[in-house]
């Protein structure tokens, strides 16, 4: 998977009960997708029009929207199955 740039980092959010339902392949690369985002407005490079053409979007670490869609990955993937690796 390729790191995008500007508008294209953005996600859109998705409500827990259907977080629950996607494969575990899903839920990583979503969960990848979510620590790619920019840290916070003031260090990113988009422009306030850009910012504001996608309210609806989650684009920065900062945002209550990516907090909450981050802790809802983590505890989804708290309860899959977990494999030990064999040394």
């Amino acid at each position: 998977m390729k790191k995008r740039h500007g508008l294209a980092r953005a996600l859109e959010p998705i409500p827990r009960a259907e977080l629950e339902a996607l494969p575990t392949g899903a839920l990583l690369a979503r969960l990848k997708r979510l620590r790619w985002c920019e840290d916070s407005r003031e260090r990113s490079d988009l422009t306030e029009e850009e910012i504001a053409s996608v309210p609806h979007l989650i684009l920065f670490k900062d945002q209550a929207s990516w907090k909450t869609a981050y802790i809802d990955i983590k505890e989804a993937l708290a309860a899959r199955e977990h494999f030990e690796r064999k040394s």
